[in-house]
C-alpha cells in the first residue's frame, strides 16, 4: 500500500445554485475519508463558500510517476459519476478513476494536503505526490 499527497483547490464556481436531487449512492466502490480528513473537506468548502456541493476526487495524468490525484468542488455529479458518502462527505467519482480509487483511505496529511493510501498503487515517487498501478 502506497501513501501519497494531494492538495485541495477551491472552486471557482462559488456562489453558483445549489440545486437538490435526489442521487443514487454507489456501493461499488470503496473509498474512505477519515475524520480528520472529512473535518478539512468540510472547512475548506466553509472557506469556499460552496456548502451542500460534492468533492470530486479523479485521477489525472501528470507527476514523476505518471498518475497524481485531483480534488475539487463540484454543484452536482456527472451522469457516469460514481457518488461515494464518507464521514459526512459526498464524493463524486468518475468510473475509470473509481477502479484505480477503489479500496482507497484518505487522511489528512498536514494543514494542506492529504495523504491517499491507495492499496491499487504499485510505485510512488519520492515526493508522493505521484503515483503508477
Amino acid at each position: 500500500m502506497q501513501s501519497e499527497q494531494a492538495a485541495i483547490s477551491r472552486s471557482a464556481l462559488s456562489g453558483a445554485l445549489v440545486r437538490e436531487r435526489a442521487w443514487r449512492y454507489t456501493e461499488t466502490v470503496q473509498l474512505t475519508l477519515t475524520e480528520r480528513a472529512a473535518e478539512a473537506v468540510r472547512s475548506r468548502a466553509r472557506e469556499a463558500d460552496v456548502p451542500g456541493w460534492l468533492l470530486r476526487i479523479a485521477v489525472v495524468a501528470g507527476g514523476c510517476s505518471g498518475l497524481t490525484y485531483e480534488l475539487y468542488f463540484v454543484p452536482e455529479p456527472s451522469g457516469e459519476d460514481e457518488l461515494v458518502e464518507s464521514g459526512g462527505v459526498r464524493l463524486a467519482v468518475d468510473a475509470a478513476s473509481a477502479r484505480m480509487l477503489d479500496g482507497t483511505e484518505i487522511d489528512l496529511a498536514d494543514a494542506r494536503s492529504f495523504r491517499f493510501s491507495n492499496p491499487r498503487a504499485r510505485n510512488a515517487c519520492s515526493c508522493g505526490a505521484s503515483f503508477e498501478v
